[in-house]
Formats: C-alpha cells, sequence, structure tokens
C-alpha cells in the first residue's frame, strides 16, 4: 500500500512538472531609462513607483512623468520605449501551447512611443497597439505611435509591415510615410508636402536681382494646423499663414489645406529652409516637419509676344514658347519639366478669378462655359461666371528641381508683367484691350 502511494506521488510530481513545463512563459519586465515612471498593477487603483526589472502582466499600466522615459521588454524579445507623458496599459500577453504563436495588445491613451517588435513568423501572431480613435497592428517591425489629449492618433513607419485599422478601414502604411486617425475618422496618410522657389517678375533681358524677386514659401498639407515656421538659411524663422485662391482649399476640387508667403529677394543657392507644422499652442506637430533646398538652376525665359482672341468657346491665349532649360523645364516632354500657367485677376478687387496650370503648349483656351472647364487643370471661373468688370490676363512659366539635385518641387515662377492682356467683361460681351 505504501508502495502504491509513494508510486501515485511520483506520477503527480511527474505530470505537475510535465504541465508546468508547457505553460509557456510570458515575462515582461521594465526598464527606467530615466526620471520618474509609475506602475498601477492590475485590480488596483493607485499609481506605485516603478522598479528597475519590475514584473508586468496583463492589467498592469504604466505612466512617464515629465522628462522621464522607460522600456518595457516582452516574452519574445519586443520592445516598446515610452517618452515622456505617456501613459499604456498591458491589455493582453499570450502564447499558444498549441501553434506558439503570440499574442502582444497594448492600449496607449495619451504619449509617444516607439516599438521595436521581433519577426511574426506564424500569421496567427499579433502584436497591437489600440488608442482612442484606432488600432495599430505590426509584424516585425519598427513604429512611432503618438496619441495627443483628444486621442488624435499619428503613426509613422519606421521600418517593415505596418497596418492602421479605425471606422471599419484598414490602412497599410508604407515604410517611412505617417498616418494620421482623427477622432472618428478612418486612418489616413499624412501628406505635407513644402516648397521654396524663386518668383521673377519682369522681362528676361533683366538680371534676376532687377526682376522684383521673392522666395515663395509654399506647403500643401492635409494636417490641420494653425500655422508653419519656417527657418531660413540665414538663421531667421517666419511664420506661414493659411492661403487660400483658386489653386487652393475653396477652390472647387481641392481639399488640401495651403499656407503661403513670400520673402522678398534672392535665396542663396543651396540653401536649406525647415518647414515645421504648428498648432494653436504653437507647438510642433507630429508628422509636419519637411525641408528644401533652392538649387539655383538657370532661370526660364517668360512667356513672350503673349496675345488673345475671343471666340465662342472663350477666349484663346497664345504665346512665343519658351526655350528649354535641360532637366528642368521642358514642359512638352514626356514626364513634362515644368509648365506654363495662366491666371486672371479682377483689377477692381485684385481677386484670383481663373487660374490654368500644367500647360504644356500654347495656346490654351479660358472657356466661356463651365461645362468645359479641364479638371485638375482649368480652376476658378469661367467667363461666363465672371462678374462684369476689368480683368488682367497673365502667362508664366515653372520649372522644376532638376531629378537626382537636392532641391525639390519647383524651382522658378517667371512672369512678364508687360506682357499682361486687359480685357473688359460687360453684359456678357468680353472686349480685349
Amino acid at each position: 500500500m505504501r508502495k502504491n502511494l509513494l508510486s501515485l506521488l511520483v506520477l503527480f510530481v511527474l505530470v505537475a512538472s510535465t504541465l508546468l513545463g508547457c505553460a509557456p512563459s510570458t515575462l515582461t519586465t521594465l526598464s527606467i531609462t530615466g526620471g520618474s515612471v509609475s506602475v498601477m498593477k492590475a485590480g488596483t487603483s493607485s499609481w506605485i513607483e516603478a522598479q528597475v526589472g519590475m514584473s508586468l502582466g496583463p492589467g498592469d499600466s504604466v505612466k512617464t512623468g515629465d522628462n522621464s522615459s522607460a522600456k518595457i521588454t516582452f516574452f519574445d524579445g519586443s520592445t516598446i520605449e515610452l517618452q515622456a507623458g505617456t501613459v499604456i496599459g498591458i491589455a493582453s500577453l499570450n502564447i499558444s501551447r498549441d501553434t506558439g504563436s503570440t499574442t502582444i495588445t497594448l492600449e496607449q491613451t495619451i504619449g509617444n512611443t516607439i516599438s521595436r517588435v521581433t519577426k511574426l513568423v506564424d500569421p496567427a501572431s499579433r502584436y497591437e497597439v489600440e488608442t482612442p480613435t484606432g488600432v495599430v497592428a505590426v509584424r516585425g517591425s519598427a513604429m512611432q505611435v503618438y496619441v495627443t489629449e483628444d486621442g488624435t492618433t499619428w503613426i509613422t513607419n519606421l521600418e517593415g509591415d505596418i497596418r492602421a485599422v479605425a471606422q471599419s478601414v484598414e490602412l497599410q502604411i508604407p515604410e517611412g510615410r505617417q498616418c494620421i486617425i482623427g477622432p472618428g475618422q478612418p486612418p489616413e496618410l499624412i501628406y505635407f508636402q513644402t516648397d521654396a522657389y524663386v518668383v521673377l517678375d519682369g522681362p528676361a533681358t533683366l538680371p534676376p536681382e532687377e526682376r522684383d524677386p521673392c522666395v515663395n514659401l509654399e506647403i500643401m498639407t492635409n494636417i490641420v494646423m494653425d500655422s508653419i515656421r519656417v527657418d531660413l538659411p540665414d538663421g531667421r524663422s517666419i511664420i506661414v499663414r493659411g492661403y487660400t485662391d483658386v489653386f487652393g482649399p475653396g477652390g472647387e476640387g481641392t481639399t488640401l489645406l495651403r499656407f503661403l508667403s513670400c520673402e522678398r529677394g534672392m535665396p542663396v543657392a543651396g540653401g536649406e529652409y525647415v518647414f515645421t507644422g504648428l498648432d494653436a499652442a504653437g507647438e510642433p506637430l507630429p508628422g509636419a516637419r519637411n525641408t528644401d533646398i533652392w538649387v539655383g538652376v538657370e532661370p526660364p525665359t517668360p512667356p513672350t509676344n503673349v496675345r488673345a482672341e475671343v471666340t465662342k468657346d472663350g477666349i484663346t491665349v497664345s504665346w512665343d514658347e519658351s526655350p528649354i532649360v535641360p532637366g528642368s523645364f521642358e514642359p512638352a516632354a514626356y514626364p513634362p519639366l515644368g509648365f506654363y500657367q495662366l491666371e486672371v485677376n479682377k483689377i477692381e478687387t485684385g481677386e484670383l478669378v481663373y487660374g490654368a496650370c500644367c500647360i504644356s503648349a500654347s495656346p490654351h483656351l479660358i472657356p466661356q462655359d463651365k461645362a468645359n472647364l479641364i479638371e485638375w487643370k482649368d480652376w476658378g471661373l469661367s467667363l461666363s461666371e465672371m462678374e462684369d468688370g476689368t480683368y488682367c490676363l497673365g502667362a508664366s512659366v515653372l520649372s522644376i528641381a532638376p531629378e537626382g539635385s537636392l532641391g525639390k518641387g519647383f524651382e522658378y515662377n517667371n512672369s512678364d508683367p508687360g506682357q499682361g492682356i486687359t480685357f473688359t467683361i460687360q453684359g456678357g460681351e468680353i472686349t480685349i484691350g
């Protein structure tokens, strides 16, 4: 009898050991890299001072104070770095007994984190960060997640496969790109295009310095922001405000926000312009930073011999085309390098009422009827929609920074006011001159 009891005891120990050995470890530890870090353990409601090497589990939360940071290392080797002012909770830590697939689910309510996730070989494995506005899923990648007080979430794909999900919409974020999820909104890739280029007014017979030069600082973005700070090559900084015309918000078919300012004088070739989007408090917005360098290529010649003819279809505008600037201005090439542009301003108000961009060659028709406006080329009003008054028509050329150079976007926007054409509209009748 005693021998049987001993055998049963040994069998029980072996079975228990086997079961314990089958329970994979989800050991997760906290490292404090600086400042004040607090932990709220599962089932409690008070924050306690965190300790280096403290074990964490589902239901635990971690908070970093001002000028503080921390790092959590998960059982699979993945990590998440917490910057100052961040709060995250551990929702789940699981390893499947059968397949070995892993699940790590975190809840980030505010602050800034960087996750570095080990490659998830099993398709069933998941690493997710839930925020007030969406979910970010990672597979063997690195990403940055920034959550503001209203829950708006900014996601940067630092490397690998990152996907954002909100409002039943899943968006794969390309490597190096950023995404934003606003309250009640689906995820959207961030667009923050910046450009610094020269505007010249005057004939090509004059040197650029004598053609009233200014540096256009132009920004197009889908990020809602108060203003943009531009750090200039000479060390100064200026604030650029929102700007609206027929090519910007408020124009039909346009949704991007536009910011524009012109700094008088010629730039220095090779000078860097740094653009930073600001919120209402003047603080930088995540994802809203970009740069441009003005290269300083040869300026294109503005259109000459500009002429206009009234027809039943509208006003046909013609001009003598400008010489090619290799690599920078060749609008008839494929793909085009630069283009011609037309603008119509009402003289009495100074308002830009019509614009045509991306024109590859002369001539171009300013349509009489709205139905004949060409999408993405004609902007603003047709002639029949313009009020009675006097108008000024101007033509310009826009060249681009050469491929392979340090610049991007435009290099010049050149026109000659002496080539402008005046026309009047009175009772539907159009008169040139």
